[in-house]
């Protein structure tokens, strides 16, 4: 199995010329942790600024995977209740995909499929990378690797999540169609799990009828 490509330390380390940091400090620590960093950057234009920012992490890297059942026509989704989304955007339960931190030195597809067991109660089939990519860069440091993965239906446990997490997952079994929809109206509005339907959409166009398409 290939797994999601990744810039080659190389090319990462010549983005980084002209860019001198010059402190770096934590300065919350909680279920987070945010650290401010300063930094010297020559700019595009030739000149030179000095800018500080913070960077919030929560754990390690995460991985989300949308299970499906191509035999079937359906997926699993998952609501729960996200605290920013309901505090900032007044929907406290939004429609995603599966989704979680890694733990210390776990693969992303390890992990993978570590979560899917527990989250929504199905063992991972088959697993395909999607892609990697950065959820928020301007403040988030974590990486996120993106997976499809195959399910069988009718042997799916309870699921649900961790109860020592807090987690109260509900996990849903939706038909492609329906799921189309849930995008189509934007009703589907997390990020990660936007990508992830319509990389199955762009993959099997012939599953997802006339809204599959502009």
């Amino acid at each position: 199995m290939s797994k999601p490509s990744v810039p080659p330390a190389a090319s990462l380390a010549g983005d980084a010329a002209g860019i001198e940091i010059l402190s770096r400090r934590e300065v919350y620590r909680g279920r987070a942790t945010v650290e401010e960093v300063t930094l010297r950057q020559r700019r595009r234009d030739g000149g030179h600024q000095e800018i500080t920012r913070e960077i919030v992490r929560y754990g390690r890297n995460v991985v989300a995977v949308l299970p499906l059942d191509l035999e079937r026509g359906c997926l699993l989704l998952c609501r729960q209740l996200r605290v920013p989304m309901l505090v900032d955007q007044g929907d406290p339960r939004p429609f995603e995909v599966c989704a979680g931190r890694l733990e210390e030195g776990e693969d992303a597809a390890d992990g993978a499929r570590r979560e899917l067991l527990e989250e929504f109660g199905v063992a991972a089939l088959s697993l395909t990378p999607v892609m990697v990519c950065y959820t928020s860069p301007g403040i988030l440091g974590a990486r996120a690797d993106l997976f499809l993965a195959g399910y069988d239906g009718a042997a799916r446990a309870a699921g649900g999540g961790l109860v020592a997490e807090g987690e109260d997952i509900e996990v849903l079994e939706v038909g492609f169609a329906e799921a189309a929809r849930l995008l189509a109206e934007g009703r589907l509005r997390d990020a990660k799990s936007v990508i992830l339907l319509q990389h199955l959409m762009l993959r099997h166009p012939d599953r997802f009828g006339p809204l599959a398409g502009p």
